[in-house]
């Protein structure tokens, strides 16, 4: 050995071999489809062929969709706090997306409301508990957008199922974005 040169043969290693600081992130994901969700969609289209002139919004979605008071700055600041400044055009963009798309499903059924309720409070949820805490202590925006993907847009997009809204990637990034221009998300 020379230096800081080691040299390793005829061995077996089972798993990571490293000559220092191992500063990976193993992410173990368990997929589950959610049968409310299934269930709602059925309910949906039934509910669909019966009335079709439902505009009426709910105020749990209502809810989702109105800011929140006492946190009244907008999705560019908050995404500048959280130094996302960088995807400030593509976080306006998919938001606007998402909201079409959250206003053209509701308005017929207020079994459409519940699964967008569904998927506002899981995306809601899923951003709060496993990447809010990230961003505030300042982890790379690679790592959170590894997680974003992995406890955010795959899980969702595992659970939307049979999809009968079209929900793409961008829609639930759109979801995020949403939730944080209605200050129902913070960006640190």
């Amino acid at each position: 050995m020379l230096g800081n040169e080691i040299s390793v043969s005829d061995t077996l290693i089972g798993g990571k071999f490293t000559g220092r600081d191992d500063n990976s992130l193993n992410i173990t994901t368990v997929a589950v489809r959610n049968e409310y969700l299934q269930d709602l969609y059925e309910r949906f289209n039934r509910e669909k062929e019966t009335n079709q002139d439902l505009l009426e919004l709910c105020q749990e979605l209502d809810y989702y969709n109105s800011n929140i008071d006492g946190d009244l700055i907008g999705l560019d600041k908050k995404l500048k706090d959280g130094n996302r400044e960088k995807i400030i055009f593509y976080a306006k963009s998919a938001k606007e997306k998402f909201h079409k798309k959250l206003m053209t499903t509701s308005q017929y059924s207020y079994v459409a409301q519940d699964i967008n309720i569904w998927l506002l409070a899981k995306v809601k949820r899923s951003f709060m508990m496993e990447i809010y805490s990230l961003i505030c202590n300042e982890e790379s925006e690679e790592k959170i957008n590894l997680l974003i993907t992995e406890r955010i847009i795959n899980p969702v997009k595992l659970e939307l199922g049979i999809n009968l809204f079209k929900y793409d990637e961008e829609d639930i990034m759109g979801m995020i974005f949403f939730l944080t221009g209605n200050c129902h998300l913070k960006w640190c």
